[in-house]
């Protein structure tokens, strides 16, 4: 959700970019639907990192950096230079080439290394036990990192896998539909996560290619708040992504969204979309997915 200062800053800066800069249609159309959004929820607006790159990029000033307000890369902090203190000079004696002072005469009588090991061997005890402990942290962690996420769905860096090796849902909900549209393919539950819909892809609305699939993404996205406004039940299971593996649960996996199914009345909405011309077949594999089907522009 978006703060009190970004909402006083992007209204402005939308209604000041409509007003004196020359947009396309699609550009303009977004601007519209953004600020009427904004003036509707405030500061309880919800944006999709998409649309927040798009509104940042289209809002900005010539030669202006992004605005601090909008969550960017930090700047690198730089520890303060920490002052060496000077310390006494070491006392230096005459030393043998074998690092011994050639006039200290060791005690015939005294036994040798009887109370304590030889230095190289202190050395290499405490390194070992430093090596051991350090080892035993890490296990530790990894342990509990994969006991937090040995339940949890696999994530895709593109679309689901193929029904035969998807596992059993973790989550599914039926009858009426508690979640956002935010394009003809992806959802948004009511607790902010995304759902990328699976077996088929629509067109761009947010950053299309050209005008023909920034119109088809507009029809598809509002095809899809159709059906679910009009649906007598809605279900929605989620299921696993296809990702590479040691990516599950990051951002290289789906850019960190679930994957799902979406049936309304008892029929795939993907089906429909694809019936009706405005998205195509998309089917992944295990661990991958083909290039992403993008033919609205020729």
């Amino acid at each position: 959700m978006l703060s009190e200062i970004e909402v006083v800053y992007f209204k402005g800066r939308i209604d000041d970019v409509l007003a004196n800069r020359p947009l396309t249609d699609w550009q303009r159309r977004f601007l519209t639907d953004i600020s009427g959004k904004i003036g509707r929820y405030g500061v309880r607006t919800r944006l999709t990192e998409k649309q927040l790159s798009m509104l940042t990029r289209l809002t900005r000033k010539a030669a202006e950096p992004e605005p601090g307000i909008v969550a960017s890369r930090p700047e690198p902090f730089e520890a303060p230079q920490r002052a060496v203190a000077l310390s006494r000079p070491r006392r230096s004696f005459n030393r043998s080439p074998l690092g011994r002072n050639p006039l200290r005469v060791r005690n015939p009588f005294r036994p040798r290394y009887l109370l304590r090991p030889p230095r190289a061997f202190r050395l290499l005890t405490v390194s070992g036990g430093r090596l051991a402990l350090a080892i035993l942290a890490i296990l530790m962690v990894v342990g509990l990192v994969g006991n937090l996420f040995k339940n949890d769905l696999p994530v895709d860096n593109g679309l689901p896998t193929t029904s035969s090796q998807m596992p059993p849902p973790a989550s599914a909900t039926s009858g009426r539909a508690n979640f956002d549209i935010t394009d003809g393919d992806t959802i948004r539950l009511r607790d902010g996560t995304p759902v990328r819909l699976v077996g088929f892809n629509t067109p761009e609305k947010f950053e299309p290619q050209c005008s023909r699939e920034a119109a088809l993404g507009i029809r598809a996205s509002a095809r899809l708040k159709e059906m679910v406004a009009t649906a007598k039940s809605t279900n929605l299971t989620l299921v696993a992504c296809s990702c590479k593996p040691g990516t599950e649960g990051t951002r290289k996996c789906n850019y960190g969204r679930r994957c799902g199914t979406l049936t309304i009345d008892g029929r795939d909405v993907g089906q429909t979309l694809i019936a009706e011309g405005l998205a195509v077949p998309f089917i992944c594999g295990v661990s991958g997915c083909p290039p992403t089907p993008r033919p609205w522009c020729g």
